[in-house]
């Protein structure tokens, strides 16, 4: 049982110093007070979880255009008539 009550004690102090870092760092990047990030935490939760979404949907926007890109050029590459390829394997030939 003390075994189980130190780990939760542990978990504890944690858990809350990944609280204290998270509102500092809120409040130095909004240049509010800490007391009113950590008064309002699950709003500032909130405003956390949609920015990194939309940083997200923006990431796999730009990545999808660039794979797009990258393939055009694949195409364009291995369809011109110098591009070493052929559709009759060499040893048809």
């Amino acid at each position: 049982m003390g075994r189980l009550l130190s780990k939760l004690g542990w978990a504890g102090v944690i858990a809350g110093s990944a609280v204290m870092v998270y509102a500092q760092r809120r409040a130095a990047g909004t240049g509010r007070d800490i007391g009113a990030v950590l008064a309002n935490l699950p709003n500032e939760l909130k405003e956390t979880r949609t920015g990194l979404e939309q940083e997200v949907k923006a990431a796999v926007e730009a990545g999808k255009k660039a794979a797009a890109e990258r393939e055009a050029e694949f195409d364009r590459e291995f369809s011109g008539p110098d591009s070493g390829i052929s559709l009759m394997p060499d040893f048809l030939v």
